[in-house]
């Protein structure tokens, strides 16, 4: 067995959002040394890591200066200019996961076609170039959306979109008049029974470790998710067949394998009312859907990404308890300095782990922090989390 080095090589994280932030624990445990670069002086990791280089994800220079600095990067958010990654590569150094692996995924058009490739069952989708290709085409139906205005449609902006922006129900021609002018596509709108994510870690050396399908509940008005559930194949099994759980995690090893990634993937799914799994997004990253890992799992998904990209053993992705997390976003019509109320009952609940992110200012609907409930039996821990949802409430001063 070979030694472990007492100074491991410099991790760079292109992200001080709240999914940089939870690195630092691991990072620190593992004695790695980090640097960070984000665009806000006040993002989470900044206000806890004095270091942090301030730039423009989308600045080339900034990105190749800032890597060059560093031995091994990653990145915490897709919004990244991979052109400069790529010419990182060439001067040698480590970028995880690959830049051609981030470019494919940050258009929706080409990871949905990447599936495709793979023979994995995606919702019926066409692509567009432009807003007036898609009404010509709308005007005129045909093939899969013939029915359309009858059976709506979900418009889908190629690039950019995130916790609900860049994504449309069509239900009239009038509806399509008003979305963005920029490349699209546009699927079938499925009858959705459950939605659902399986985390996927991969190593340099091609071994896929799968996370349990956890489940996921969004919020209608923000087009966000609002609570994840997790638990063994078996306390999952009355919402989601044993089954079903098994494929999902063999589609999601399949994208890991398929994209060559190192580090976590999270792979989302649709499963409609006909028990049809369909593979929906995938993101390169640690995923919101996996904040539960961190008091449930025997390792958590940012561990595992750390791992992955710095070349360590992989950790065990066993559960050790059920669990529930629920989102924490700021209140609708409130904008200003946070202010946390019920936060003193929800701490006096048993099995409750709070993660505020350190972010100043709330605004509707914006990710502030998340609350994880462990507790062995799911069902008590969706109670707990029923009161965490009911007492506490982020608005303005």
């Amino acid at each position: 067995m070979s030694p472990h080095p007492a100074r491991y090589p410099v991790l760079g994280i292109l992200g001080g959002g709240q999914l940089g932030s939870m690195m630092l624990d691991p990072l620190h445990r593992l004695g790695i040394q980090a640097r960070f670069m984000d665009p806000d002086p006040l993002a989470p990791v900044a206000t806890r890591f004095s270091s942090t280089i301030t730039a423009s994800f989308a600045d080339e220079e900034a990105v190749m200066s800032f890597g060059r600095g560093c031995d091994v990067l990653t990145y915490e958010l897709e919004a990244v200019h991979a052109g400069a990654l790529a010419r990182l590569v060439a001067e040698g150094k480590e970028v995880w996961h690959r830049p051609e692996t981030l470019t494919l995924l940050q258009d929706k058009i080409t990871q949905k076609a990447f599936y495709d490739r793979l023979g994995l069952p995606t919702v019926p989708y066409r692509a567009f170039g432009g807003k007036d290709e898609l009404q010509n085409f709308l005007s005129s139906p045909e093939g899969d959306f013939s029915d359309f205005p009858h059976q709506p449609l979900v418009w889908k902006a190629s690039q950019g979109g995130y916790d609900g922006k860049g994504v449309r129900v069509l239900h009239s021609l009038d509806q399509a008049n008003e979305v963005d002018d920029t490349p699209c596509l546009i699927e079938q709108k499925i009858d959705i029974a459950l939605e659902l994510a399986v985390l996927t870690v991969r190593d340099r050396n091609g071994n896929v470790r799968c996370y349990n399908p956890c489940l996921m509940q969004f919020d209608a008005q923000a087009n966000l998710v609002s609570r994840v559930m997790a638990g063994s194949v078996e306390v999952i099994e009355s919402w989601l067949p044993s089954s079903l759980q098994n494929l999902a995690q063999e589609m999601a090893a399949a994208v890991a394998n398929g994209l060559g990634t190192v580090g976590v993937l999270a792979v989302e799914f649709l499963l409609d009312t006909q028990g049809q799994l369909w593979v929906n997004e995938s993101a390169p990253r640690p995923h919101n859907s996996g904040h539960y890992t961190i008091e449930a799992a025997y390792c958590s998904q940012f561990e595992q990404h750390v791992r992955a990209v710095m070349g360590l053993p992989l950790g065990d992705t066993s559960l050790r308890s059920s669990a529930v997390m629920v989102n924490l976003v700021g209140s609708p019509g409130s904008v200003g300095s946070a202010v946390y109320h019920g936060m003193e009952h929800v701490l006096s609940l048993p099995g409750v782990f709070v993660h505020l992110y350190g972010k100043a200012e709330t605004r509707p609907f914006r990710k502030m922090g998340h609350v994880t409930i462990v507790h062995p039996d799911l069902q008590k821990a969706m109670v707990l989390a029923d009161q965490v949802e009911k007492h506490l409430r982020i608005a303005a001063e």
